[in-house]
This record gives C-alpha cells, structure tokens and sequence, in this order.
C-alpha cells in the first residue's frame, strides 16, 4: 500500500468519526428562550441552519441569566446528533463589558453592571435604582451622599454623618457625633452631640434680642 493510499483509508475510517464529533460540540445561535418550571429551554441554530428545540441551558450553581435573542451558545450533543442536547457557556458579545486583566464583572442588555476592579473598587451602574431588600444593611467604612436623602423610619449615627444636598427625616434621628447638612427637614425628635444645618451650629446657636431696653442674648438651640 502506498502512502497515499494509506492516507486515503485513514481518512475514510476517520471521516465518519470526524463527523460525530463536529455535531457533538458545535457553535450556535439563540433563536428563542422559554421556560418549563425553572427549567430553562433553548431553541438554538446549529452550522447548517438546523435548528435545535427545548435544548436545556446548564448554568453554575449561584449564576443564572436569560440570553436574549442573538446571543452565542456553545451546544453539547450527548447523543451526538442532536437528540439530547445541552446549551453551556450562554453569551453576547454585543453586551460584552471590556474589562482589565483580572477584573469581572456582571452585566445585562441594558447597560446596567457589578464590576470589581482591579483597584478594589466594587462598581455598580444602574439605569433606575438599587433595591437592597435585608432586614439590616451594616456599613463598617464612610458613607458619602451626594443625592437627596429620605429616610422614614429611625436613623441611628453613632459616628458623624455628612450629606451634600438636603436630608428629611420623618422619624427620630440620634447620632452620637456630628450631622451636618445643607438643609434638613425633621419631622420628628432629634438627638445629637452636634448638629450643623444650613451653615448654622444647632450647638451654640443664639438670637440677641431687646427685653424693656435690655440687651441680651438665647441660650443654646434646644
């Protein structure tokens, strides 16, 4: 047998494995997502333009998303020809973030995204707002505002508090150091060691005032 001969009957056993392996792990493209309880289905489009239905997509624990129409799936054939298939590794690169080496981040269609970066700055971007829904939310470093603040229950301080626009409280506030605001609306008590609103020091603020041709002045805010 020749060496080309040889090559030729390589070629033809190896063709029809070949092939099998080409249909069992291929490169495809959503067409549709549904959902049967949680259980997450694809209809994806394989090379070719065959079109797979109710392909399960397998997700990590702890991570879920759904691929919106358009996004790439890497599709795993069991069977190796479609019969029982698996869609892994779902993305977009349309909506990709481009991040920094050693950074990751989470992301949607709409632009919103949880970035670490590599600096230690944890970034959130959100088109509308942020809903933490906890029973307590503890913050251990400094809390920075630069938006109004509204606050309907109690508010606590036990360290100082500073905020760049207006502050209204509804409930009682007790702070153990110094709040200081621009301005602030309270509608209910206030106790703190030192208070500054609107460029005035609730602490030592005084009014002079004329009693009968005296002069004399307030005592502090109370």
């Amino acid at each position: 047998m020749t060496r080309d001969q040889l090559i030729r009957t390589l070629q033809a056993f190896t063709a029809p494995l070949s092939r099998r392996l080409r249909v069992l792990l291929q490169r495809s493209q959503v067409l549709l997502t549904k959902y049967q309880g949680k259980i997450r289905l694809l209809q994806v489009q394989v090379p070719g333009g065959q079109a797979l239905s109710d392909v399960e997509h397998l997700e990590p624990f702890g991570f879920t998303s759904h691929p919106p129409q358009g996004a790439e799936a890497i599709v795993l054939a069991f069977g190796g020809n479609g019969s029982h298939s698996v869609g892994l590794l779902v993305g977009d690169r349309r909506y990709r973030l481009v991040i920094e080496e050693g950074e990751a981040a989470l992301y949607n269609q709409s632009g919103d995204y949880f970035w670490l970066k590599k600096d230690g700055t944890a970034e959130v971007k959100s088109s509308t707002k942020v809903v933490l829904n906890s029973p307590a939310t503890e913050i251990t470093g400094t809390l920075n505002v630069t938006g109004a603040t509204t606050l309907s229950s109690t508010l606590n301080v036990a360290s100082a508090a500073t905020l760049q626009t207006t502050l209204s409280i509804t409930e009682t506030v007790t702070a153990g150091g110094q709040i200081t605001a621009p301005g602030a609306t309270f509608a209910g008590a206030m106790t703190a060691a030192a208070a500054s609103v609107g460029g005035v020091d609730y602490s030592s603020h005084v009014h002079s005032y004329t009693d009968d041709g005296n002069s004399s002045v307030t005592g502090g805010a109370q």
